[in-house]
């Protein structure tokens, strides 16, 4: 029995001296830098001072963009995990989403503030979960955030300098489901908020097209739609334009009063309705734009940027785009590209990425 409890001891030490070889390692610092959403605005400098306030150019324009960033370390073990069969360990260390600005050609990056410090869950960005536009006169982001913890998911504003993140609208529970809002859109004159919003609930998606305002009061539907809608407002705030995602009869372009009165689809000079999503006007609302394998004119039917990025070797598409003087800025599952005034090729200005971190590790931020 003696014997036997040796053994058993040794066998013990046995494991112990295993495990200390699983998890002996040689550690590398890393950050997963996820770029989520952009669109154009004033180009800003930031005052030196907090008691300053920041500069606007009344012309020159830069893009805006929200960015995760998760840091973590990544060990190699000696002996491979016997569960996983994996030959690396990840310790994570926190996860930060930031807003930022950054120059047409994605020089001068730049993190304005960061929004939120270690959520309770990350964003996912497996698809499009976020969506923004920037209001020029009022000077403030609507952001939506379709898939996060509690803690972020809703419909937010913020000032171009960070300030002032508020929560003006809250999922909550509608219809038998949980509401959700995507696709915020400004009237120009900072009034309203168009978004789309959809309820999941037992019987499918249900919610249309609605709107607020700027503090999210007097919220009401535009239209009632059991599709999902990408509405964007038209420069003199009258019409707006969504894409309708349904079967092929119900799919395609469609325009409504701001009221919600006069509904119609969006047809081409033949007379044919237009396919596409995520649609956008014209700085002087007399083109429209949809992502259709590329980016489409849907008021001419012509197909723009030939051209499109290998995204993971195979060619990426715009999600939801937006046009400035340089050109479009649109987002992708992947980062965020850009499409010069020519609208003849896309370039990634804005690639997400793996980032090794030596240290200080600020400087894997980009």
């Amino acid at each position: 029995m003696r014997g036997l409890c040796y053994a058993v001891q040794q066998s013990g030490l046995v494991l112990v001296g295993l495990a200390l070889l699983v998890t002996t390692s040689v550690a590398q610092e890393f950050a997963n830098v996820e770029y989520l959403c952009a669109d154009w605005g004033p180009a800003m400098t930031l005052p030196a001072k907090t008691n300053e306030a920041p500069q606007f150019s009344g012309t020159d324009e830069e893009i805006y963009f929200v960015k995760q960033v998760t840091r973590f370390t990544r060990r190699k073990m000696v002996v491979p995990d016997p569960l996983s069969d994996s030959k690396t360990e990840d310790i994570g260390h926190g996860v930060s989403i930031y807003l930022c600005k950054m120059k047409p050609d994605g020089s001068n990056k730049t993190e304005i503030s960061e929004l939120w410090a270690n959520p309770r869950y990350p964003i996912d960005t497996q698809a499009q979960t976020t969506w923004m536009s920037l209001n020029q006169k009022t000077r403030k982001i609507a952001l939506a955030i379709v898939i996060g913890g509690e803690d972020i998911t809703g419909l937010w504003t913020i000032n171009l300098d960070g300030s002032g993140l508020t929560r003006i609208q809250k999922p909550s529970m509608e219809e038998g489901g949980w509401s959700g809002f995507n696709n915020p859109s400004w009237t120009t004159d900072g009034q309203w908020i168009v978004f789309g919003k959809g309820v999941r609930n037992p019987q499918g998606v249900t919610g249309g097209i609605a709107k607020c305002d700027p503090q999210g009061s007097n919220a009401i539907y535009v239209i009632r739609s059991s599709n999902g809608e990408t509405p964007c407002v038209s420069p003199d705030g009258k019409t707006i334009v969504y894409g309708r995602i349904g079967d092929a009869k119900t799919g395609g372009l469609y325009l409504v009063d701001i009221d919600g009165k006069n509904v119609r689809q969006l047809l081409d000079p033949k007379g044919k309705p237009v396919s596409g999503t995520y649609p956008t006007w014209s700085p002087d609302g007399k083109r429209i734009f949809a992502i259709s394998a590329g980016i489409r004119d849907a008021t001419s039917g012509e197909r723009l940027v030939a051209r499109r990025p290998l995204v993971q070797g195979r060619q990426g598409t715009c999600g939801w785009s937006h046009w400035g003087s340089p050109g479009f800025v649109g987002f992708t599952v992947g980062g965020i590209l850009f499409t010069d005034s020519e609208l003849r090729e896309g370039k990634w200005i804005g690639p997400s990425h793996l980032a090794e971190c030596p240290k200080p590790q600020e400087s894997c931020r980009w």
